[in-house]
């Protein structure tokens, strides 16, 4: 092992151990305040420092495996088939040690976390049989359970496979895995608690990834592996673009929790400024790599370190609740929304009342300034694009937007029928526009391929993606036809509906997942974009005429209930204007019969025109093969003719 590598580990050690004397102090010093201002008993100082430090472990454990499968999915060559290579390998095996780690953390956390809600020690709790009912009072405990199965699943996948492809979709199991504890504590509660949910969740992803991937790296150019210049090139653009977002999504979150009175007089301020201060050190850090591997090497480990403090910083700020909600009287719905609606829904309003779904509607910008870029780029290369697909996507992302930030989104946390209106725009009209946008195609074209060789670029990670065996099973007809129509019914006709729309991540989580099963039904069936080999148009068509009794008899079930959906959290908010909600469901039920109906002719639409294009394609090329070689078919079946004539004429 290199003199680097080595200092690089004592840094993380140093850093590891700064970490949790820094939240230990902070426990200590806090005392029973935050269980205070929460309206819980003090489970005394071994318990609260034990959560704190075990949550913190179980944060910054989730982080290395984002950060490190982040490093074998970009920052390393891809052999052939798609396998990982030996740098890869190198990362896949911190995400195995990371991984188990953060299991035993997030096992260990949901008895912890349960005892610490209901303000006593674990021993006390385990001894009165109160483990169950503390869990089913709270969203803490549960949230760990969720990210002990989603951690198991990579720690299960990273031992069995080395493919690039599973690498990435591990990845996105890690990322969603990190997210549940912070946006079912403080950024879930309280005034504008829609948009520090938002806030939450793209931060807390950003802020992971470079925490595991500057230690890969580190050790990457301590014991001398391949392309070092770049990697730090790579290294340094995800680490400015991640701390960059986190930024972002940080002045939001702070300036909703922590009052600026308060940064510097509460532990919450504080911790929250030591994290900023953190990040900025990463930032300063990782601006200064490009000085050789060795020193380098030193560099990414002392920036991991900090970003690492920086992260448990955040854990530790999450134990307590936080200063904007010390001595305030909420509303129901700014309990149950974020925000006060006090009239009720107009054309104005609609218009005129937003509140910006950070994830979303920050979605649909970024879409909008990317696929505009890509265009410009083809047109500057003198290459053509069609306005249409233009004029679709950037339709699609504008829907996106004004279904889940305008007054349709604010109204649709409140009301069903609006939620349905959501609903039917993210399931049904905004994928068939961004389907038609074909934006894969226009990335593969924009993009330059990268050398044989080197690093794989976008252009060969959405290659791989489109053409891989993941994808043909989410694009297979059978897979989206069923969730399609399962998570319809599934949804509204199970207690699920009632579990999610209380929280603003419920609905988040409801909406990316209507865009993106419609995606994967639309793209299977008017899909433009390169990708598995697709069903005959005949076929797509029948896929299509399929689904529709299902949806219209989702509407008129709805239609039809005399029970409400959502019956408990509806009636929580009261709104003013006095809502029956029976009333209110009915015509969510029409709303969804009619709105299954209309993107139909777009989509029958769009199909035909593809099929009259393909055979033209098709007449086309035959011409042009007849005009080279002859009518080979022709040809064989004049010689048929005079063979029949010579043999009767014998």
């Amino acid at each position: 092992m290199t003199v680097g590598a080595i200092s690089a580990r004592t840094v993380w050690f140093v850093s590891m151990f700064g970490a949790v004397v820094l939240l230990v102090v902070a426990a200590w010093s806090a005392q029973d305040f935050p269980y205070r201002a929460a309206g819980t008993a003090y489970p005394g100082l071994g318990h609260a420092a034990l959560y704190t430090v075990l949550r913190a472990v179980a944060m910054v454990a989730g982080s290395v495996t984002v950060g490190a499968l982040v490093y074998s999915a970009c920052c390393t060559a891809v052999g052939k088939h798609g396998r990982l290579g030996v740098d890869g390998y190198a990362g896949i095996r911190v995400v195995e040690r990371a991984s188990v780690v953060w299991v035993a953390a997030a096992v260990a956390l949901i008895p912890v976390t349960a005892a610490d809600v209901g303000g006593i020690a674990v021993s006390e709790m385990l001894r009165g049989g109160a483990l169950g009912s503390l869990i089913d009072a709270s969203e803490k405990p549960k949230a760990w359970m969720v990210v002990a199965a989603l951690a198991a699943v990579v720690a299960v996948g990273s031992r069995f496979s080395l493919s690039w492809v599973v690498t990435v979709a591990l990845a996105w199991i890690a990322a969603i895995g990190v997210v549940p504890p912070f946006v079912v504590g403080n950024a879930g509660e309280g005034p504008g608690h829609d948009y520090a949910t938002g806030a939450a969740l793209v931060l807390v992803v950003a802020m992971s990834v470079p925490i595991g991937l500057l230690w890969c790296v580190s050790a990457h150019l301590g014991r001398g592996g391949d392309d070092a210049v770049a990697l730090v090139r790579r290294t340094r653009f995800i680490v400015v673009l991640c701390l960059s977002v986190a930024a972002i999504c940080g002045v939001v979150l702070v300036a909703v929790l922590v009052p600026p009175s308060q940064v510097f007089v509460t532990g919450y301020g504080r911790l929250v400024l030591g994290a900023g201060l953190s990040a900025l050190l990463v930032a300063v850090l990782v601006g200064r790599m490009g000085c050789g591997p060795k020193r380098d090497a030193v560099v990414c480990a002392v920036a991991g370190g900090a970003a690492l403090v920086a992260m448990s910083a955040l854990s530790g700020a999450g134990v307590g609740p936080a200063p904007a909600f010390a001595d305030r009287q909420f509303t129901a719905h700014q309990v149950g929304l974020g925000f006060d609606i006090a009239d009720p829904p107009s054309a104005l309003r609609l218009l005129t009342f937003w509140r910006f779904d950070i994830v979303l509607g920050g979605a649909a910008l970024v879409g909008i300034g990317m696929y505009v870029l890509g265009v410009l780029r083809l047109r500057r290369r003198g290459d053509a694009w069609s306005v249409w697909r233009t004029v679709s996507w950037v339709g699609g992302c504008v829907v996106l937007s004004m279904a889940t930030s305008s007054g349709i989104g604010a109204y649709g946390y409140a009301m069903f029928s609006w939620h349905m209106v959501t609903h039917m725009a993210l399931n049904m009209v905004v994928p068939v526009l961004l389907v038609l946008g074909a934006p894969a195609t226009l990335l593969l074209r924009a993009l330059p391929a990268a050398p044989r060789g080197a690093l794989w670029g976008v252009r060969e990670g959405v290659l791989a993606l489109v053409h891989s065996r993941l994808a043909a099973l989410l694009s297979h007809p059978v897979f989206s036809v069923t969730a399609f129509v399962v998570s319809l019914y599934g949804l509204y006709f199970t207690p699920a509906f009632e579990s999610l729309i209380p929280y603003h991540w419920g609905h988040v989580f409801m909406n990316m997942h209507f865009l993106i099963v419609g995606y994967l039904y639309y793209w299977a069936i008017i899909g433009i974009d390169p990708g598995p080999r697709r069903l005959p148009h005949v076929g797509r068509l029948g896929v299509l005429f399929a689904v529709m009794p299902f949806h219209a008899f989702f509407g008129v079930s709805v239609m039809s209930m005399t029970t409400v959906i959502g019956e408990r959290f509806y009636a929580k908010l009261q709104l003013p204007w006095g809502v029956d909600l029976l009333a209110d469901q009915r015509v969510g039920g029409a709303i969804a019969w009619v709105a299954g109906e209309v993107p139909i002719l777009i989509v029958v639409g769009a199909l035909l025109t593809q099929w009259v294009a393909q055979d033209r394609r098709v007449a086309v090329r035959t011409d042009r093969k007849d005009d080279v070689y002859g009518d080979s078919d022709l040809d064989a079946y004049n010689a048929m003719l005079v063979e029949l004539a010579r043999t009767r004429g014998r």
